[in-house]
């Protein structure tokens, strides 16, 4: 559910000018499923002003799956728009568990990384060199880009993996939209292994009700389908 969350993460596909979008608030709550459980909800936030965004993830968990498995998960990027490019300045990441409490903050300059703080301190050496990588955004950032823009141009990265996201199929049915986004050169930074537990994600929109979030979000990690519905 980390991983998930972590990359991404995500969430339309329309065409829109992204200035249209100034000096306004988004949100939208949705529910996780699982088969038939019902896991928790997130709260999405994009808040837009002039030339300046935030946008945010709060996960719950919620039901009798909360007493197998809690969770509390909060995600946050904000930045600035240029030429209708969204380009993190800081993004936070969150993410409590009975057994575990992790945080991330990374602080971007020109599409690098300046400041990258990871709690608990990671012991382990970093397998790349990634103060150096250029053309860097955030998860959300990035997800932003490709689903309101359809721009494919940076890098991903969440503290702890590097990857790219990849729009491999779109399709306009009416006023229904999809996106199936890939993960591709996936690095894990300080892990020798580099397994993706995150295959793809599946977005469905239709513009006729909502303009500016996916009535459904499928996610397919380590093997499992996970739904996300517009409540």
């Amino acid at each position: 559910m980390k991983l998930i969350l972590n990359n991404i993460v995500v969430f339309l596909f329309i065409f829109i000018c992204i200035k249209g979008l100034a000096a306004k608030d988004f949100y939208a709550n949705y529910k996780i499923e699982l088969g038939p459980l019902n896991l928790g909800t997130i709260e999405w936030t994009l808040m837009i002003e002039k030339n300046n965004y935030t946008t945010s993830m709060i996960l719950r968990d919620r039901g009798v799956f909360s007493k197998i498995y809690s969770f509390r998960g909060e995600y946050s990027s904000k930045g600035k728009i240029i030429n209708d490019i969204f380009i993190s300045s800081k993004y936070t990441q969150y993410w409590k568990t009975k057994k575990k409490t992790r945080q991330v903050e990374i602080i971007f300059k020109d599409k690098k990384i300046s400041s990258l703080v990871l709690k608990p301190i990671e012991k382990e050496r970093p397998r790349i060199d990634h103060l150096n990588i250029k053309n860097l955004n955030d998860p959300l950032s990035s997800f932003l880009n490709i689903l309101l823009v359809d721009n494919t141009d940076f890098k991903t990265i969440d503290g702890r993996r590097l990857y790219k996201m990849s729009p491999e199929l779109k399709k306009k049915s009416g006023d229904i939209y999809s996106i199936k986004i890939i993960i591709k050169d996936y690095i894990n930074i300080w892990a020798d292994h580099e397994r993706n537990d995150l295959q793809f994600i599946l977005t469905t929109q239709d513009v006729s009700k909502n303009k500016y979030f996916p009535t459904m979000i499928k996610i397919k990690n380590k093997g499992l389908t996970f739904a996300l519905t517009k409540i």
